[in-house]
């Protein structure tokens, strides 16, 4: 009987698998949006088995992978099609089992809420979301669906509770995957034969390290600076932080850990940022203090550390690669003079910047001035530098690209997006500690470091460098994944004091039976 039917069965998979690949195969042999939108369709409906089991999982992966979904309008990141289905799917589930209760942190969301509001109203004030891949006249409207859909990846990720025995897994799914970033450089350096890549891959650092190789400047302090692999150093060290924390990286029982913390680091250097030194400073300091290191032993060990390395450093500072050196400009050390004037060079650049910047902060106090701005104003400013007419920073005005968190707040969003901007970090933030504080045991190093990267992002935003656009999805990742590994947000009341397994047992004693004349007095029987 069972042969009977394979054979049919085998017919109608064969008539529909060859006749719809027949037809992709057509239409990709002159690809146009249509013929992109019509294969992301088929391969969007082949992959929703997969959607539909494995969908919150899929929201954590994505958060942080570098992927760009080229067949559909505006080419937008995978993190943002997967947090929208997963919320649909979500939803939906809530809906027809009313037993199963989505997680819902009121502070968080509510205030996430009011800063899309402001800017949806920016946005209206402003002409309109202005999307140039939709066939509009103006450039700039990709960021605004960056913050609005922050709240709905952070809705789509908060609302379901991670198995606490999966925990570790998923905390490497959300780090892990910016790692892939690396993956834009080495597709450039293969050649033209795996360009075709970059239809997924973010662009972006492949185009830093052209330009530098077009340019001819050998020997300068960019030669050689691969970005993406600074970005992959610093993710894998975040990962080993998450993983076993400051105290685990530091026992001595294992060694191969710090060896390998170290060799990191000295990766995430190549990509010559300072904000590298900046950024992993700032985040050991805060780890170290929330682990309670500086109660034990290894605060003197650590502190000799650093400075028997920072005096090694001296003498050898010339003779690192330049992105090195570039990286370590921040410092007191004698580096070359190109990575000095080249580092010098670009601080002096949103300098200049914000001089003309902040004059023109009260004009947009109330309503700000959004992210949208027609091809035209780019033409111009383009123009205009290239005669030498105008400034060399023209362009990232157009672009909103200020280089400066509390200023890609105000110019385009005014006063209300500070406030609430400001009201999520701190309900964040109080989030955070609450989980850290009188979370699970075994999510302890999990909580600390979302806490100390949390906050690392928030002094980083204020302090040294910020963009709105892009940084809020990040902190509303690390408060969503906090409160899906701790299912909410935990209380003081949460605490539940486990009695040492050497402790022995006390017998029960019996009670005696209340006869049928005796009185309760405060729980105690008296006859």
């Amino acid at each position: 009987m069972t042969n009977a039917f394979a054979l049919p069965k085998k017919l109608l998979v064969l008539g529909i698998v060859l006749p719809l690949a027949v037809f992709l195969g057509y239409l990709m042999a002159n690809p146009d949006s249509a013929s992109y939108a019509f294969v992301g369709l088929v391969a969007m409906v082949l992959s929703l088995p997969i959607f539909l089991r494995w969908h919150h999982p899929l929201v954590v992966l994505g958060w942080n992978m570098p992927v760009i979904l080229f067949f559909l309008p505006g080419s937008p990141p995978f993190w943002m099609v997967a947090s929208l289905g997963s919320l649909g799917l979500t939803l939906l589930g809530s809906i027809l089992d009313k037993e199963k209760k989505m997680i819902h942190v009121p502070s968080v969301f509510w205030w996430l809420v009011a800063l899309v509001v402001v800017v949806l109203i920016t946005m209206k004030a402003n002409g309109g979301i202005g999307l140039r891949s939709f066939g509009a006249s103006t450039y700039g409207g990709k960021k605004y669906f960056f913050l609005i859909f922050s709240l709905i990846a952070f809705v789509a990720i908060s609302a379901q509770r991670i198995p606490l025995e999966k925990a570790q897994y998923y905390t490497g799914m959300f780090t892990l995957p910016a790692a892939a970033t690396f993956l834009s450089n080495l597709v450039y350096m293969a050649g033209p034969g795996l360009w075709f890549l970059f239809y997924l891959i973010p662009v972006d650092w492949a185009l830093g390290q052209a330009h530098e190789d077009f340019s001819g400047n050998i020997g300068s302090a960019n030669s050689g600076r691969i970005g993406g692999l600074g970005v992959a150093g610093s993710v894998v060290v975040s990962f080993l932080v998450a993983r076993y924390g400051l105290r685990g990286i530091l026992d001595f029982g294992k060694p191969w850990r710090f060896a390998l913390f170290v060799a990191l680091v000295l990766v995430t250097l190549m990509g010559g940022f300072r904000s590298a030194v900046v950024t992993f400073g700032l985040m050991m300091t805060l780890q170290f203090f929330l682990e309670g290191l500086h109660r034990t032993r290894l605060c003197l060990v650590l502190v000799l550390t650093a400075v028997v390395g920072f005096a090694l450093l001296i003498p050898l500072a010339r003779k690192l690669p330049m992105p090195i050196q570039r990286s370590l400009s921040v410092l007191p050390l004698d580096i070359h003079p190109a990575a000095r004037a080249d580092a010098k060079g670009s601080s002096e650049w949103r300098l200049r910047m914000w001089r003309v910047l902040v004059p023109e902060i009260p004009k947009y106090l109330l309503i700000g001035k959004g992210f949208t701005a027609s091809a035209t104003d780019y033409y111009f400013a383009m123009e205009s530098q290239r005669r030498g007419m105008g400034e060399d920073f023209d362009v990232s005005l157009i672009a909103g690209d200020y280089h400066n968190g509390p200023l890609s707040i105000l110019i385009p969003f005014g006063l209300p997006g500070m406030i609430t901007f400001l009201g999520f970090v701190v309900a964040s933030i109080q989030v955070l500690r609450r989980n850290y504080l009188y979370g699970d045991a075994r999510l302890k190093t999990l909580n600390t470091y979302l806490l100390a990267s949390f906050l690392t992002k928030v002094i980083f935003f204020f302090a040294v460098f910020g963009a709105i656009a892009t940084d809020l999805t990040a902190l509303a990742g690390f408060v969503g994944l906090s409160i899906s590994l701790n299912g909410g947000v935990r209380r003081e009341t949460d605490l539940v004091e486990a009695k040492p397994a050497t402790e022995p047992l006390k017998p029960e004693l019996p009670q005696p039976r209340p006869g049928p004349f005796s009185r309760n007095y405060g729980g105690m029987s008296r006859r």
